[in-house]
């Protein structure tokens, strides 16, 4: 997916992607332009506008990446005692997945923990990326129905997942995946407006 290359490449280089907004006007004209399967050079489109057309797309999804009804196989797996209780327990889960949602899952994960590993430049931890794009992962069945309390904690424990899966990717799919750990909080940088070297839409 063309889309994900150019993330892995300027994204550790774009402050706060993901978290940041896109112009509304040029989300909604990429996004129509890629419907109608127009030829568009995604190589010249900002990083910023790209991760919002990502998060779109994986919102869009009908019953999500991680797939709606093993919300609770997730949760159940994050139950269990010690990383590698959680790891074993999360590959099992995974391998329910369709072909395709475990595809792009790994590619994901991968571009994720690049952009977390160069926080330095991306402002983007491992933290801060679950939290822009967890809820786009994955969510319970029916969660509509829940109240605001339930639907914020489900929120954090999806947040809680895929900050695992992303900071132990390498266990849980393999060496392709991965290749360094995202930073430790305590080398976090703290999230700042500025992008650097992006433009502001």
């Amino acid at each position: 997916m063309e889309l994900l290359a150019v993330l892995q490449r300027e994204g550790p280089s774009t402050e706060g992607i993901f978290r940041r907004a896109a112009s509304g006007t040029a989300v909604r004209e990429l996004r129509e332009a890629l419907d109608h399967g127009a030829d568009v050079d995604l190589g010249s489109q900002p990083a910023l506008l790209l991760a919002v057309i990502l998060k779109d797309f994986l919102r869009s999804i009908p019953s999500k990446l991680l797939v709606n009804d093993l919300y609770e196989d997730w949760m159940a797996a994050m139950q269990k005692s010690g990383k590698e209780g959680k790891v074993e327990e999360l590959k099992a889960v995974a391998e329910k997945l369709p072909a395709a949602n475990c595809l792009l899952l790994k590619r994901l994960l991968s571009l994720l923990q690049h952009i977390g590993r160069n926080a330095a430049t991306s402002r983007m931890s491992c933290s801060n990326l679950a939290i822009c794009v967890g809820p786009n992962l994955l969510s319970p069945a029916e969660e509509e129905l829940l109240p605001l309390e339930a639907m914020l904690e489900v929120a954090e424990k999806v947040n809680v997942l895929v900050e695992f899966l992303l900071e132990n990717c390498r266990e849980l799919f393999g060496e392709e995946t991965t290749e360094l750990p995202c930073p430790a909080a305590e080398e976090r940088p703290a999230p700042t407006e500025r992008s650097r070297g992006k433009r502001r839409d």
